[in-house]
């Protein structure tokens, strides 16, 4: 199948140094993009070099890991897509999230920073300091929340500018109501906090009439055994209840289709088995995949739509209008580089064709056009499905 590929830009966020997209969004000729970014590294002239072979750079400290992983920020630029982004936020950082409304007027990031200089803690648990930042005038300022500095910011969904969830490692659940003036810790599944304090579900979405679901794995729980347990909770509802059971799965995304008239569809990306197991060197991580189906309905029917080669590594998925669904997957058993595929069904996945895209370096599905963006290196490019 041709890959059907568009070329919007070949200067993409060019003159932003370091270089790099960043997470982007396309409105018409607008863009916006949160991206992380490493500190500009300068090297001496070579009249200068130690060994002229060897490249030097500037100033010690580039030459430091931990001091260069130190230096890192977290960006926010708005722009033309052909006239340049502009940078109108920027924080020390490794880790961030984002939340945009649909008019790009109301912004929430989280930035997380490291000290990678710092010695190991008893635990190996390096403390992450997390900051909390909106704007309500489309990125152009940005206001710090409060927010404890020691809760961590994985994901924030929101339903509108005021009320929205932030999720951190544990997990853990937050709500406001009130643009993030304040947050309300909602109980978390049963089992979902069982293991490290670290810990994090398999995957979140917030579906289009505002119901939070989680995935997550369980040894056992009552008489449901190495499954998967998706779990929900709508914005007037005070504790999560149970959705459906995945058995014998390991969810790696959980996507809802955009449609909210007359209810909507719920799609997960899973590995068939345990989760892979790092301490057993012949467990590689192959898995079959799959891909479920059910409906936002009380007591929902899932049906399996398709499986996967477990030479594939699954990545991600999309979900669109009109049966429109995406699935990315690496395929690294070869000799060679690893080799990222495109798997494309356009009848709400009784059929599916593979696209081999090549290494992008960044993109995005909009789910309410049907159109994916792709960058390489400097170059944009979209198709519409």
């Amino acid at each position: 199948m041709a890959t059907g590929w568009e070329t919007v830009t070949t200067s993409f966020a060019k003159a932003d140094k370091p270089y790099g997209g960043g997470d982007f969004r396309i409105r018409g000729t607008q863009v916006i993009s949160l991206k992380l970014a490493g500190p500009e590294i300068t090297f001496k002239p070579a009249d200068q070099l130690k060994n002229p072979e060897v490249a030097e750079p500037t100033e010690a400290w580039m030459n430091d890991s931990g001091e260069r992983l130190n230096r890192s920020t977290v960006n926010f630029l708005r722009g033309p897509i052909d006239a340049g982004l502009t940078r109108t936020f920027q924080q020390r950082g490794q880790d961030a999230a984002w939340w945009y409304s649909k008019d790009w007027g109301t912004l929430y990031v989280s930035t997380g920073w490291m000290d990678y200089k710092t010695p190991d803690a008893p635990n190996e648990l390096v403390p992450q300091i997390t900051k909390l930042w909106r704007s309500s005038d489309g990125g152009q300022n940005w206001t710090q929340l409060s927010w404890p500095e020691d809760h961590n910011i994985g994901q924030l969904l929101f339903l509108d500018s005021q009320r929205g969830y932030a999720i951190g490692w544990g997990p853990h659940v937050w709500r406001t109501a009130n643009g993030g003036q304040s947050w309300h810790e909602v109980k978390v599944p049963p089992l979902a906090d069982v293991g490290k304090p670290r810990k994090t579900f398999d995957a979140l979405n917030l579906g289009p009439d505002g119901v939070l679901r989680a995935a997550y794995y369980v040894e056992q729980l009552g008489g449901v055994k190495t499954s998967s347990l998706i779990y929900r909770i709508a914005w007037d509802q005070q504790d999560f209840e149970q959705d459906v059971v995945l058995p014998n799965q390991t969810v790696v995304d959980l996507q809802s289709s955009p449609e909210a008239t007359g209810g909507y569809s719920l799609y997960a990306l899973s590995r068939l088995g345990a989760p892979r197991n790092w301490d057993d060197p012949s467990d590689k991580g192959r898995r079959t995949g799959a891909l479920s189906v059910w409906g936002n309905a009380q007591l929902p029917n899932v049906q399996q739509l398709h499986t996967f080669d477990e030479r594939l590594m699954l990545d991600g998925l999309s979900a669109g209008k009109q049966g429109v669904l995406l699935v990315y997957a690496t395929d690294a058993t070869g000799d060679g580089a690893p080799v990222d595929f495109t798997f494309i069904s356009k009848d709400f996945g009784k059929s599916w064709d593979d696209l081999n895209d090549g290494a992008a370096q960044g993109g995005y599905f909009d789910p309410d056009t049907n159109t994916e963006y792709a960058l390489f290196a400097y170059t944009l490019k979209k198709r519409k499905l």
